[in-house]
């Protein structure tokens, strides 16, 4: 049930509540900077092989190009509020200041903030909800000024926090794999190889990775090629160009699996992505 939906080129909002298990995780990634706000319900959130188990009140925060998703735990209403935006509708003067509680730990795919003295976050993600009943001639400007209040605020307990790590953290041969996959994404990557990096069974490494991360290294490294793809094209490359750039070697191949993620094909990389959260 959406309870409030703000949708436009440079932020997605929802505030919903679910009420449907799931038995997997809604894993994606894409390009925008991510907020979740967690008000209610039992679920867990997995990224890039990190679980969390939000308490109510609770903040996530998940930099672009980190595979994510949620999985909701049981029948008891799931309520939060999802906020999408790309860093170009911050003032450019703020945004990088703004942006950097993101990109505080590089260990840490996704920053986690408990709930302890996050309880009037609420009153910024409102009034950023409101924004959406100001004239149409003042909107877009309303709903940069409340996002940047509302990052800002962020940005404040940021610098005082100590902080949470997930509550089952990947194991050091997940985080190295991870790192290396990151670090590799655009080159050709094969499980023998991964097999005789790490020194693990194909089978085991696969298995491993799909229980810490939630998939499979296959679909990890598709969809983490798509959106950096997607991200080249937005940047004014070729569909081909940027296919090549980003390890495909056939454009067959990058073309049926960026419709397949994206929901449209590599002609209209501006078309917005289904989000789930």
């Amino acid at each position: 049930m959406q309870l409030v939906d703000i949708h436009t080129d440079a932020l997605i909002l929802h505030h919903a509540v679910d009420r449907q298990l799931t038995d997997q995780y809604a894993l994606h990634c894409h390009t925008f900077y991510e907020v979740f706000y967690f008000i209610a319900g039992e679920v867990s959130y997995l990224v890039e092989g990190r679980r969390y188990v939000p308490e109510p009140h609770s903040l996530l925060l998940i930099a672009p190009n980190v595979f994510h998703g949620v999985k909701i735990e049981s029948d008891i209403p799931y309520e939060r509020i999802s906020l999408h935006f790309v860093p170009d509708f911050l003032a450019a003067e703020h945004r990088a200041v703004l942006l950097s509680p993101f990109h505080a730990a590089r260990e840490t795919a996704g920053i986690y903030y408990t709930s302890e003295g996050h309880g009037g976050m609420f009153a910024f993600f409102e009034q950023l909800m409101d924004a959406r009943l100001a004239d149409p001639s003042v909107r877009t400007l309303s709903l940069r000024v409340r996002l940047e209040a509302l990052l800002s605020q962020i940005l404040m307990r940021s610098l005082s926090r100590k902080g949470a790590s997930g509550d089952a953290a990947a194991s050091r041969t997940i985080t190295r794999l991870l790192d290396y996959l990151n670090a590799h994404i655009a080159e050709p990557i094969t499980l023998d190889e991964l097999s005789a990096k790490f020194y693990v069974s194909k089978h085991h490494l696969n298995k491993m990775f799909k229980r810490a991360t939630g998939t499979t290294v296959g679909h990890y490294v598709i969809h983490k090629r798509v959106v950096m793809a997607q991200n080249l094209m937005l940047q004014g490359q070729s569909a081909g160009a940027a296919a090549a750039a980003v390890g495909f070697r056939d454009y067959s191949a990058f073309y049926r699996a960026f419709k397949s993620i994206t929901g449209h094909a590599p002609s209209d990389p501006h078309a917005p992505i289904l989000l789930r959260g």
